[in-house]
């Protein structure tokens, strides 16, 4: 397979934002997932018998919302300019009125769950459909402009993303809306939460994952470039699939062979991804394996066993198999790769603002893998990996495993908010320094 063309490893730092503005978000999506953990050892068993009890609806919500959103819009505000040379609109203040909103939003969307409580249905509408609006409208102003050279492949991931976020806002809205005014509209419920599920896992979260992979796992994890077959109109082609398996999942007869062959080849698309991912990762030049490339191969390997599942016949239609996708697709994919890029992108960021900062270009300061060492990191991950072991084990045995799942991904969330906040601990530290301490090394 051809190569991809180098250039789309370039960065430009002409509009490259405040520190502050994408570590807001990293540092409060980890607290999130701590919190669905911690609401889930409350509950125990209770919230994994069923995707479809308020407690399993609140804490998926506090993780997709709160954790996965919540990462993926910073990052988004941060390699826009970065990686696409757009420049956001007025991105401190968009970043902290759609971080607060999102905040707050997820927070009312999880009580409204669990509580059943219209009212609140309504306040998290607002809140939400409010942030994503604004952050949805100040990217759509920055993408009207040409993006920098060699980042096509990348942007047409991340426009046909946010296309798919828009999709499962008005999906989400129509769900959030039955809650909010019962009786009001007669919505197939169970085919729009699909739906509204698959949008926002293999469209909004998806999608940007693998628009985010064209860039960093070259440049953070020395790979080989991805393949021309996947840099081209690959997220396209999968995102037609998607509105394929959307529009067809309610037809009969020949219909429904066209909707299981669209699903069939949905999965064989990000299958495709998963083990071209694996692949690239087996042939990166530095032979150890870092935190980030274990996090990012553990993403791979859950993605490919979620399309397993999820394809795999169910002729006892249990409970057992939607749980068991949900806890690959959200703990195992998406917040794998999501801890993995922190680890990567964090330490990048605050190295490079305190080299801008420096007082004096000759200035020594703490190179980029000491800013989060490596054996925390590790340490972090492996206990992210027993919890996720635990997690997938819960789902058919959630009497015995519920309550320690929890308590072991409840650690492994508070661990990696650990990690981080060091990281910005030690910036700050030495960016509030005087020239002469300016170049104290790391000791977090």
């Amino acid at each position: 397979m051809k190569a991809a063309d180098a250039p789309q490893r370039a960065l430009s730092f002409e509009h490259n934002p405040p520190l502050s503005l994408p570590m807001r978000y990293f540092l409060s999506a980890p607290l999130f997932a701590a919190l669905a953990a911690a609401l889930l050892a409350w509950q125990g068993p209770a919230a994994l018998l069923s995707r479809w009890s308020p407690q399993t609806l609140a804490l998926t919500h506090l993780m997709v919302l709160g954790c996965l959103s919540m990462t993926m819009v910073g990052a988004l505000l941060q390699m826009l300019p970065v990686v696409g040379g757009i420049a956001v609109p007025r991105a401190r203040t968009v970043g902290a009125l759609v971080h607060a909103g999102l905040c707050v939003g997820t927070l009312l969307l999880a009580a409204a769950f669990w509580l059943e409580q219209p009212v609140l249905f309504r306040c998290a509408m607002a809140a939400l459909l409010g942030a994503l609006l604004l952050f949805l409208g100040a990217c759509t102003v920055g993408m009207w402009r040409p993006h920098a050279p060699g980042a096509g492949a990348v942007m047409a991931g991340i426009r046909l993303a946010l296309a798919a976020l828009v999709v499962t806002m008005v999906l989400g809205g129509m769900l959030a809306g039955a809650f909010a005014w019962p009786g009001a509209a007669s919505w197939p419920l169970e085919r729009l939460t699909d739906l509204h599920a698959m949008w926002g896992l293999q469209g909004w979260v998806g999608l940007l994952v693998i628009a985010i992979a064209f860039q960093v796992v070259p440049m953070f994890m020395v790979t080989p470039p991805y393949p021309a077959l996947l840099t081209g109109g690959y997220t396209t082609a999968l995102f037609l699939l998607l509105t394929a398996v959307s529009l067809s999942s309610g037809l009969a007869g020949p219909g429904r062979l066209f909707h299981l062959a669209s699903q069939v080849l949905l999965a064989a698309g990000y299958g495709l991804f998963g083990g071209c991912t694996l692949y690239l990762l087996a042939r990166r030049k530095r032979p150890k394996a870092d935190p980030t490339t274990l996090y990012w191969r553990t993403a791979m390997a859950c993605l490919l066993a979620a399309l397993a599942v999820w394809l795999w016949p169910d002729s006892q239609a249990s409970n057992v198999r939607p749980l068991l996708v949900g806890v690959l697709l959200v703990a195992g994919f998406a917040q794998s790769a999501v801890q993995g890029m922190l680890y990567k992108i964090v330490p990048f960021l605050a190295w490079y603002h305190l080299r801008e900062a420096a007082p004096d270009p000759r200035c020594k300061l703490p190179g980029i893998s000491k800013i989060i060492p490596e054996h925390r990191a590790q340490r972090q991950f492996w206990t992210h990996v027993l919890a996720l072991l635990s997690l997938a084990a819960a789902c058919w045995q959630p009497d015995v495993l519920a309550r320690p799942a929890a308590a072991l991904m409840c650690a492994s969330c508070l661990w990696l908010w650990f990690n981080l906040a060091g990281a910005a601990r030690l910036y700050w530290r030495l960016r509030a320094a005087p020239a002469p301490s300016f170049s104290v090394s790391a000791t977090t």
